[in-house]
């Protein structure tokens, strides 16, 4: 509307919009239409469609386009290397989940091997580095079995004027022979020498409990 309440007619049609929309003529195999600002392909139709396409326009059936992609090799998922911080469990946890979530642990041999009374069902060991550095040498170390879980711990413990720091020496985790088996309680006997994160132990000595176990499972 113009100065003083007059139409002008626009003659060129310069603010025209164009509406017009697709129809059936516009849509065969091949053809690429416009969705939203989004260019799609028209790869395949089903029988009617091309019933009905050869009744009105004459036009037989396209020989459909391929747009399923092939089937690409599967690839394996790699694990990475532990690197020691944390468990090896919950580590591996983080690489199978994008949301981790704690390694399911077997609750039945917990119930079963969790103490009980008397029964500690922890099998601890004395043990010594094999080592021949003389700083070394003296040093004592307590070997803990889990049997609830097989899991391990070791601790070393206080020695007046010896320099070094006591406490606890491993974290109590499963622990991985050389081979890529985990150690089970009976790799674990006075005279055996383990390997734990490359440290090499020589088992002196037993407690009580730990003797008297070993003997009720000879087999």
């Amino acid at each position: 509307m113009g100065h003083g309440g007059r139409y002008i007619l626009d003659s060129l049609k310069t603010g025209a919009v164009d509406k017009s929309c697709y129809t059936d003529a516009d849509l065969t195999i091949g053809a690429k239409i416009n969705v939203w600002g989004r260019e799609v392909t028209i790869c395949d139709m089903d029988e009617f469609t091309a019933h009905h396409y050869s009744s009105k326009f004459n036009v037989a059936k396209a020989t459909p386009i391929h747009y399923k992609q092939t089937e690409a090799a599967k690839i394996e998922r790699e694990i990475p290397p532990y690197n020691g911080w944390g468990s090896e469990e919950d580590s591996r946890a983080n690489c199978l989940k994008l949301i981790a979530q704690a390694p399911k642990r077997d609750f039945i041999k917990f119930m079963k091997k969790d103490r009980q009374g008397l029964d500690s069902h922890v099998l601890r060991f004395f043990a010594r580095l094999d080592t021949n550095r003389p700083i070394d040498m003296d040093r004592t170390f307590i070997i803990s079995f889990f049997l609830s879980d097989d899991t391990i711990s070791v601790f070393e413990p206080e020695k007046r004027n010896s320099g070094i720091v006591h406490g606890k020496f491993i974290e109590r985790s499963k622990i991985k022979k050389p081979s890529g088996e985990y150690y089970q309680a009976e790799d674990i006997f006075v005279g055996a020498v383990v390997n734990f994160r490359s440290h090499q132990f020589i088992i002196t000595d037993a407690d009580e409990y730990a003797l008297s176990y070993a003997e009720k499972h000879q087999d």
